[in-house]
């Protein structure tokens, strides 16, 4: 025993792990780890190692009574199947969030829409991404927030200066390079705890300044909290 995987089973392991981004990407589970534009190509890829490793399997069978031992890496194959097999890990939440480097997200001198838009059909209030929330809470031009009631939809994670934050994870193409948008809601009820998902419906209030982190943040003033489930897409 030489401790390195034979032909045979890199090419096993491999469909595994073809198998398993099948699995992942027909299903919702995807959408804690990508955006959703990017299922077509899960499936692609998952559908290309799928017939990689049914192709060595059959040269493999060919050359029966020949299989040499691969290198020791191809056991890091099992890797990813294990992970997502056995942790299955869930999106980001509030320990990621708070172990996030708290760099200031950069902002335009002034947002390019000319305002937030109409209340949601029926309410009296504007469903607004953390991302644009932030914008425009940090814009020289506030105008479009004032006397306008907001709704937000986050999980929780902690505030040093007290209160919690709404939280959401930023992504451009994956988890991998996420940035947490937070917006403070200073007086949030003590109820909640880290990773709940809630709907947090105020209005704007100017950034204040958290001596934890030492710069400006946007900031709501609340008048309702009310827990929420987590959305199938967790990521803005």
């Amino acid at each position: 025993m030489n401790g390195r995987p034979d032909r045979t089973t890199q090419q096993v392991l491999l469909l595994l792990l073809g198998v398993v981004v099948l699995v992942v990407a027909g299903s919702d589970r995807y959408l804690d780890y990508v955006r959703a534009g990017f299922r077509p190509l899960l499936l692609g890829a998952g559908v290309v190692v799928v017939l990689l490793a049914l192709s060595g399997l059959r040269r493999s069978r060919g050359a029966a009574g020949h299989d040499h031992p691969g290198p020791a890496v191809g056991w890091l194959l099992a890797a990813p199947v294990a992970v997502v097999l056995v942790v299955a890990p869930p999106a980001l939440g509030s320990y990621t969030a708070s172990r996030q480097s708290a760099a200031p997200v950069a902002v335009p001198d002034q947002p390019s829409s000319p305002g937030i838009g109409a209340d949601d059909p029926g309410t009296g209030h504007r469903t607004m991404t953390l991302f644009d929330y932030y914008v425009w809470s940090q814009a020289q031009d506030t105008s479009a927030l004032e006397g306008r009631r907001v709704r937000l939809v986050g999980f929780v994670s902690p505030r040093a200066a007290g209160g919690w934050y709404v939280t959401r994870f930023d992504i451009n193409c994956c988890a991998a390079d996420a940035t947490a948008i937070r917006v403070a809601v200073p007086d949030g009820p003590a109820e909640f705890e880290p990773d709940d998902w809630v709907e947090v419906v105020g209005t704007h209030v100017p950034p204040q300044v958290d001596p934890a982190v030492g710069y400006p943040e946007p900031t709501i003033d609340a008048a309702s909290v009310v827990p929420v489930e987590a959305p199938a897409e967790p990521y803005e």
